[in-house]
């Protein structure tokens, strides 16, 4: 499967808010990173108990995750991507949370082993920081 395909799947599985339906999807030496996290927030997670870990209490603060306007670079590398998406989320103050995203996926024999995530963080702020939440 080429990595743009797979970096579509893995925001499909993130929608069911499920860490069960996400983590076939990753290595367990995956690595994930949000570079532009706001400060008190952790930005990279190693490993796949970190990412499970960090999924899972992503899945407990939003109650609804739903993302669209998903484009998919496939990289002439096979086993890198760029995606484009926008997110629509309920955090589980019942605040909405709208953010623009791109993504760069790295994949190795069919899962992925990297996912950075770029994001505007002022809209954690304004959100009141639920990555920040998510941490504590």
């Amino acid at each position: 499967m080429a990595t743009a395909e797979l970096a579509e799947r893995f925001l499909r599985a993130l929608e069911t808010r499920d860490v069960d339906e996400v983590m076939p999807l990753w290595n367990d030496d995956g690595v994930m990173e949000f570079p532009y996290v706001p400060e008190g927030s952790p930005s990279r997670f190693e490993g796949a108990d970190a990412i499970r870990t960090t999924l899972a209490s992503a899945f407990i603060q939003r109650t609804r995750m739903r993302f669209f306007d998903v484009t998919a670079y496939q990289a002439e590398d096979p086993d890198l991507a760029f995606v484009e998406f926008k997110g629509d989320m309920t955090l589980q103050s019942g605040a909405p949370y709208n953010n623009t995203y791109i993504a760069k996926a790295e994949a190795r024999n069919g899962k992925l082993t990297y996912f950075k995530e770029f994001f505007n963080p002022l809209v954690d702020l304004a959100a009141g920081n639920p990555r920040e939440a998510e941490n504590q």
